[in-house]
């Protein structure tokens, strides 16, 4: 079945209702918006799940649109022979809690396809076509923020795959979680680390992982450079014990402003 085939009425139903929740406000405010973006080429493509790698290069691209409640947050994840589709994650974010110094955000999926690879024989030769899976996800995430340069947070995401075989059922993921921001390196390189200690399960199996991002910043430039590193520290998943990448990244933002109607 075609990758469009699959993208049901109802899918496409619930996504023009959301758009509309998010940019149809009341007309007589004036509402700020946002538009970020962050594009990542690397050697070995690393899931939202740091377990879960591609085993090779690969680019992905994280965009951000909305106001200061509701966000939609799509991924795409390719790898560089030939652009083929990893993953692609359509997902929406709404902020329940926004104080001073703690937060607390929902989010759901609507749609999410993960593709794997179906090989077949065809004329005596052996060919391969990819193979769209759905899921339906939901998130809940919470920070903290301890100063202006350091925040905790607890992260939960539950996924349900929606074919009928092959396909991981249910899986749980749990994640304590810091950013430390502004570790200077020089007046021009600066240091994001980004720790975490998680614990997944998968339909029946389950371990507890840690994993670190680090990224460095140059300043006044649109340009970082990041690696990620994931260790298992007790797991009956079938996946790398200790996995790890570099990448380049370029991220944008952009602020904009629909003005209120005047008569």
């Amino acid at each position: 079945m075609g990758f469009n085939k699959c993208l049901s009425k109802k899918l496409y139903l619930t996504l023009f209702l959301l758009m509309n929740i998010c940019f149809s406000q009341d007309s007589n405010k004036s509402k700020q918006y946002h538009f970020d973006g962050n594009v990542n080429i690397t050697n070995n493509g690393f899931s939202f799940i740091p377990l879960f790698s591609l085993g090779k290069p690969a680019t992905t691209v994280n965009l951000s649109i909305g106001d200061d409640r509701l966000t939609f947050d799509p991924q795409f994840r390719f790898d560089l022979e030939g652009l083929k589709p990893w993953s692609i994650l359509f997902t929406w974010h709404y902020k329940l809690i926004q104080k001073k110094r703690f937060r607390l955000k929902i989010g759901a999926y609507l749609p999410a396809y993960a593709f794997n690879k179906i090989s077949y024989e065809k004329d005596g030769d052996l060919k391969e076509n990819l193979n769209p899976q759905r899921y339906f996800i939901t998130d809940l995430s919470v920070s903290y923020l301890l100063n202006k340069n350091m925040n905790i947070g607890l992260f939960y995401l539950r996924g349900m795959g929606l074919e009928s075989e092959d396909q991981t059922k249910t899986g749980n993921f749990i994640s304590l979680r810091s950013n430390v921001r502004n570790i200077k390196i020089s007046n021009s390189l600066n240091l994001i680390w980004s720790p975490e200690f998680y614990y997944l399960k998968v339909d029946e199996n389950d371990g507890i992982f840690s994993a670190q991002t680090i990224n460095l910043m140059i300043k006044n430039s649109h340009f970082n450079f990041s690696t990620t590193m994931n260790k298992a520290i007790e797991s009956r998943i079938n996946a790398k014990s200790f996995d790890w990448n570099i990448g380049i990244n370029y991220a944008f933002s952009n602020k904009f402003i629909k003005k209120k109607k005047t008569l």
